[in-house]
């Protein structure tokens, strides 16, 4: 094993790879390569951030900035920033940030009646908060939230994993 300056992690499951994250992943490395940073920084896939809706996203340590929406385009100003250069802010992702305050916002609502809505009419108050059924999945794969079953048929419950997140009360 060999240290480097910074490490890499890119998300490349299946709503970041949906969304390019192989195609990112695989061209930073390339680059990475070509310009001979490989010693300095070591890239790696990893399974998620739990950011899926806004991926493909990766993750900069030792520096803990967190990129969101990262497309092979925004490449050169990546690496620009990993080589010692300014953080490219419009990639940034923090707990502040419009995309995670509109999660933030939707799970509050939703928690503030019971946390628990029908199949139904969950996914069409997700709907109303610019969140697809892609988004819907991902967040029951993930464990935000979990099907039940009730009468007179399932419901959609938000989890333990998502109220600690988003600092919800039970």
């Amino acid at each position: 094993m060999y240290w480097t300056k910074r490490h890499v992690l890119v998300c490349t499951a299946s709503h970041c790879a949906q969304k390019g994250a192989n195609e990112v992943i695989g061209k930073l490395r390339l680059d990475i390569v070509r310009r001979g940073l490989d010693s300095e920084i070591l890239i790696n896939n990893c399974g998620t951030i739990d950011l899926c809706d806004v991926g493909p996203n990766m993750v900069v340590y030792p520096d803990n900035v967190v990129l969101g929406g990262v497309t092979t385009k925004d490449l050169p100003d990546v690496i620009e920033y990993l080589r010692g250069g300014a953080v490219p802010q419009r990639l940034v992702l923090s707990d502040n940030s419009p995309d995670e305050i509109r999660r933030k916002t939707f799970y509050s609502s939703i928690s503030a009646e019971s946390g628990r809505l029908p199949v139904t009419e969950f996914t069409e108050r997700a709907a109303e908060a610019g969140f697809d059924d892609a988004w819907v999945a991902e967040q029951l794969r993930r464990g935000f939230i979990a099907k039940k079953p009730s009468e007179p048929g399932e419901v959609i419950q938000i989890t333990k994993k998502a109220r600690d997140r988003y600092s919800l009360s039970t």
